[in-house]
């Protein structure tokens, strides 16, 4: 192995080796952008860990998973006695009337006294400084009035917030779907840290994603439609959602994704095919 000429072919080999290695994975990677260009997945519309910017202890729950649920449906609810006990509060003080009741009487009479206090000057019956005196008195029962008149609006604000409190015990659906996984059950606690409760997705709808080259994004942008393949071969129409404005420096293809109408949820496969004309 010392000659000179075994040196030279043994360099000739691993040559050869590289090039054909590496024309043997740059027709790999051909292939690979060609099925890229077909093959998609489908996946739901929506897919939803549902959570709660609350935290407590789960005292209701409403779903299991398989149930089917419409938008803004109960699906649980957290411990709330705190809460109703501060609408039964801000009820009470939304209602009482007699501080703002007095308030108003005492500016009606200080009104009246001062018409009258004012007529008696005109007439001279009454001294000016008493009318001074007076009116200075209307106008402090003016001011009492207007507090009390504000407090109440207060105290409605106060009402419309505990009960939004209490209305955030409750954790709704944010649209409608299937419960496919329930993370936590009646007595668990739910953390800041782990605020869901439930997986939702929305199948009524179906969202294709695909890679395409240049040349066959181009020929989707103008068209805005695409006839997708599922597994059982049926042949459907779809509307395409977004086509990527550049291409992934990875591979130098445009992702698409296209939605898909699977209202009577007859479509459970992941896998489809582009039909490209």
């Amino acid at each position: 192995m010392n000659h000179p000429f075994a040196k030279i072919g043994l360099l000739a080999l691993i040559a050869f080796c590289l090039v054909h290695e590496n024309a043997s994975g740059q027709s790999v990677i051909n292939r690979s952008l060609a099925a890229a260009d077909k093959q998609g997945v489908l996946e739901p519309f929506k897919d939803t860990e549902v959570a709660t910017a609350e935290i407590g202890v789960v005292r209701e729950l409403f779903v299991k998973p398989g149930d089917i649920i419409a938008e803004k449906e109960s699906i649980g609810r957290l411990d709330h006695d705190q809460q109703k006990f501060l609408v039964q509060e801000a009820e009470l003080d939304a209602k009482s009337t007699g501080m703002l009741e007095t308030a108003r009487r005492e500016y009606e009479f200080n009104l009246r006294r001062v018409s009258e206090t004012a007529k008696s000057v005109a007439e001279r019956k009454s001294s000016p400084k008493e009318l001074e005196r007076y009116k200075l008195d209307l106008a402090i029962s003016e001011a009492k009035l207007q507090a009390q008149e504000e407090s109440k609006l207060i105290s409605q604000a106060r009402l419309e917030k505990a009960l939004l409190l209490l209305n955030e015990r409750t954790i709704r659906a944010p649209h409608g779907g299937t419960v496919v996984t329930v993370y936590r059950d009646v007595g668990e606690y739910i953390a800041g840290n782990a605020p869901a409760i439930v997986r939702l997705v929305d199948t009524s709808k179906l969202r294709a994603r695909f890679f395409l080259k240049d040349e066959a994004a181009e020929r989707f942008r103008k068209t805005g439609y695409a006839d997708v393949k599922l597994a059982n071969s049926a042949i459907v129409r779809a509307t395409i959602e977004f086509i990527a404005p550049f291409a992934i420096a990875d591979g130098h293809v445009i992702e698409m994704t296209v939605i898909i109408d699977n209202e009577d949820g007859l479509i459970r496969s992941s896998s489809c095919e582009l039909v490209q004309s």
